[in-house]
């Protein structure tokens, strides 16, 4: 599997200059410090099970309505979430699978050594 992603790394970076590399170094970053609030965690665990309205998110997250709908759109503004609106009400749902599956990934190792 490593040889597998590295390979997916090398074919999508080969033709890229030093000065590219850096902006996609930068972007990774940014892309990870979305992902670094544990509520955005929650968001996502909640969102992955299906489409969720504003309403049940903030049920499940346990916190805020202001609080889940600032991080909604921190999430939604990376790309990870999708939004739709079906009257007054707001509706998330995944956008981005690949970061769906690198944070179970993670958090199934995470959960693992707790145990």
């Amino acid at each position: 599997m490593t040889y597998k992603l590295k390979s997916k790394v090398q074919k999508a970076t080969k033709d890229l200059s030093p000065k590219q590399m850096e902006k996609v170094f930068s972007k990774v970053a940014a892309y990870f410090n979305v992902l670094s609030d544990p509520v955005r965690l929650r968001i996502m665990y909640a969102v992955c099970a299906g489409e969720k309205s504003v309403s049940e998110v903030v049920e499940m997250c346990g916190t805020s309505q202001a609080n889940v709908s600032r991080h909604l759109l921190a999430l939604h503004n990376a790309g990870i979430l999708l939004r739709r609106k079906e009257g007054v009400t707001v509706y998330y749902s995944i956008a981005d699978n690949a970061t769906v599956e690198m944070c179970q990934t993670v958090c199934a190792k995470i959960a693992e050594d707790i145990q």
